[in-house]
């Protein structure tokens, strides 16, 4: 039955569905929907490398860390220029104690510098060559992979604090925020409303929510969540901001 729904869908509906369940932690379901959607893109379309990228991350996170490996691998071997591809094996072979990972950091450094500004490609080094240490960090390493076009990895940073500490509301708000710059709104919409849940006084996240709710058309709900937020204690910040959102929203 579910080789027959998988059949019935185009890869690129199956890759949407996967990310979906990456958002949501759920790395074995994504990678069943990958090695699908990979098995119905051809090998020149610009994505069937990106998709091994993304499994690779899936395969990582679950300690399959050989099949993240050959995963990462065929990426490469379908295309040898993209800096993001030698970064993340560099990292799995640091998980399999491989040295030759220094031959993918060099390479990928060499890439990102032709990408890159001088002046963000230093600041992109400082977030890549030092681990993150703290809670603190999270934000700016998030910030930074989205600045290199790795999405990817801005969520699997999240995505491994939340699974560390599930009680810190404030992962979901950067999530929240991470996947809004992404596009994926409705996923942004999923993220804050589990932050509500965790935190139901909070009217910084029903502001949060009610922008979304109002910049994906669902109007009653973008007004029903601001008079929520107006109803809440609020810093004189974000009271300005849910009345000047209630008035465009109006």
């Amino acid at each position: 039955m579910i080789f027959s729904i998988f059949n019935k869908k185009s890869a690129e509906e199956l890759a949407d569905e996967a990310q979906k369940a990456f958002i949501k932690l759920e790395y074995n379901k994504a990678i069943k929907l990958y090695k699908n959607a990979i098995k119905k893109t051809s090998n020149s379309d610009e994505t069937f490398a990106e998709y091994y990228f993304n499994l690779a991350i899936m395969y990582k996170n679950i300690n399959f860390t050989k099949n993240a490996l050959n995963s990462i691998n065929k990426a490469i071997e379908i295309k040898d220029d993209n800096y993001k591809f030698y970064f993340e094996r560099a990292e799995i072979k640091n998980l399999l104690n491989d040295k030759s990972k220094d031959q993918d950091l060099e390479k990928a450094y060499n890439l990102l510098k032709e990408y890159l500004s001088d002046e963000d490609y230093i600041e992109v080094l400082k977030v890549i060559e030092y681990p993150i240490k703290t809670r603190e960090q999270i934000d700016s390493f998030a910030n930074v992979y989205l600045k290199i076009n790795n999405s990817f990895k801005a969520i699997e940073i999240i995505n491994n604090y939340i699974l560390q500490d599930k009680k810190d509301v404030s992962l979901y708000d950067l999530k929240t925020d991470i996947l809004t710059k992404m596009g994926r709104l409705q996923d942004a919409i999923d993220t804050i409303s589990k932050a509500i849940i965790m935190a139901p006084n909070c009217g910084h996240y029903y502001i949060m929510r009610s922008v979304l709710n109002n910049d994906t058309n669902n109007i009653e709900k973008a007004k029903s969540d601001i008079e929520i937020a107006l109803n809440c204690d609020l810093s004189e910040e974000d009271r300005k901001n849910a009345e000047k959102i209630k008035k465009d929203i109006t």
